[in-house]
């Protein structure tokens, strides 16, 4: 599959990463057959992280179709895909959603894949905090819009860490090294999938907490002109 307009290094990881759903596939298969749940349940994370990537370095082969979203449910649902990640790593995850909104403009894949992966991050992250770590999904307004992200009680992430992360991812193993034991390579994704909709992650507070977010701006289609 030719991606048009991509780099020669983004046509050889998307070639690489076909390569390897196919094994993954195949040991999540096995898993399930032989009632191996963790096993399973990690390699179906495996396989979600490769098809984000794969979908986030494609825009330029399609032309992205953005459609009134309900933030509200894409964060229920990207919450129940993460729920039991959380339960391995001992996290409490919650959905706050603060108020009713209006759909936003977005792709509802791209934006359901960049939360879950972004999710992932997230809760690996919390493996560094000395309490019983949280992690909380979030929409709530602002000034320039509707910013939505997932936050957690993990220390060290900061706009200035995510700006030298961001320049390190590529040719750093480990760009988070102050904040994960992990790659982040979710949040990266996570980045990426969000940027085709015009809405970057940032880093971002909420109630005493720390995450990525992204402002998104609410679709006025479906409000009737009244004359």
């Amino acid at each position: 599959m030719e991606v048009i307009g991509s780099s020669p290094h983004d046509r050889l990881l998307l070639a690489l990463a076909e390569q390897l759903k196919l094994p993954v596939l195949q040991i999540a298969r096995r898993a399930e057959l032989q009632n191996n749940d963790d096993i399973a349940y990690t390699a179906d994370v495996a396989l979600r992280l490769i098809d984000s990537y794969m979908l986030s370095i494609m825009p330029d082969q399609i032309a992205l179709e953005l459609e009134p979203v309900s933030v509200a449910s894409v964060l229920q649902d990207s919450a129940h895909q993460l729920t039991k990640l959380s339960e391995q790593y001992g996290c409490d995850l919650e959905v706050q959603i603060n108020g009713k909104y209006s759909p936003v403009m977005a792709n509802r894949r791209n934006l359901e894949a960049a939360y879950i992966v972004l999710g992932y991050s997230i809760i690996e992250a919390q493996t560094v905090c000395e309490t019983r770590p949280r992690v909380v999904l979030n929409a709530h307004k602002s000034s320039a819009g509707l910013v939505a992200g997932i936050f957690g009680t993990q220390q060290g992430l900061t706009s200035d860490i995510f700006r030298r992360a961001r320049a390190l991812y590529g040719s750093s193993r480990q760009p988070f090294t102050t904040v994960s034991a992990a790659t982040g390579a979710g949040i990266f994704i996570a980045d990426s999938l969000m940027q085709t909709m015009a809405s970057p992650l940032r880093i971002a507070k909420y109630n005493n907490l720390t995450g990525l977010a992204s402002t998104l701006i609410p679709s006025h289609q479906l409000k009737l002109n009244v004359s």
